[in-house]
């Protein structure tokens, strides 16, 4: 099986990275200016205003879009390898995400029920989530799409990951290194997983056709 070295060199990149702030955090409870920008971060934005994004990243709201992508990917493209890794991968930062809380056992900046603020902080769930849902998609889509469907539909989801990311500071539930964690933590599975199937979708490839 011929992997995909592209996937593979950003997994190994994006483990490196999420390593180094598990080790900062273990080893002395915070990364670089993590407290001083996690607290400036929630007293900048009223909490109400970014309350629904993150939502996107909750369980119910992230099922919800992953099945909904998972089935337009499917009909649309007729891409069956391929959305089956999406939803797959999607499943699998979910439960892996909770097993690497149970790990770490980092105490959050602050507790709220009412947004999903619950539960150990590192690496974030719904940081996490929002990566494997939105990043996810954009792996799948990128190969059916011409060159200003990829700058729009990769410019609005890298947007949208980072606010649902950021949302997480503002409402003062999670630190900045627990953000950035969780997407280098969905990266990781994702890319890897990537370089393993991605062979396999050229293989199966057929008949398909570039949105314009």
């Amino acid at each position: 099986m011929k992997l995909n070295r592209k996937a593979l060199a950003v997994s190994g990149i994006a483990f490196v990275i999420f390593l180094g702030i598990a080790i900062s955090i273990r080893l002395t409870g915070y990364f670089l200016f993590d407290a001083q920008l996690s607290n400036r971060m929630s007293k900048q934005v009223p909490a109400d205003y970014v309350s629904w994004f993150t939502q996107l990243g909750s369980g119910v709201g992230a099922v919800t879009v992953t099945l909904l992508l998972t089935a337009i990917s499917y009909y649309l493209w007729r891409d069956r390898v391929g959305s089956i890794w999406y939803l797959s991968t999607f499943l699998a930062v979910a439960v892996l995400n909770q097993v690497a809380k149970a790990i770490f056992v980092r105490d959050r900046p602050s507790l709220n029920e009412l947004v999903g603020g619950v539960g150990y902080s590192f690496p974030s769930g719904h940081s996490s989530m929002a990566f494997a849902v939105y990043g996810g998609f954009l792996i799948l889509s990128w190969r059916f799409l011409n060159r200003a469907g990829k700058i729009i539909l990769g410019t609005f989801l890298s947007l949208l990951i980072l606010a649902m990311g950021s949302s997480r500071i503002i409402l003062n539930v999670h630190y900045f290194s627990d953000v950035v964690g969780g997407f280098c933590f969905a990266a990781f599975i994702l890319c890897l997983s990537y370089a393993f199937i991605s062979s396999r979708r050229k293989q199966k490839e057929t008949g398909h056709h570039v949105i314009n």
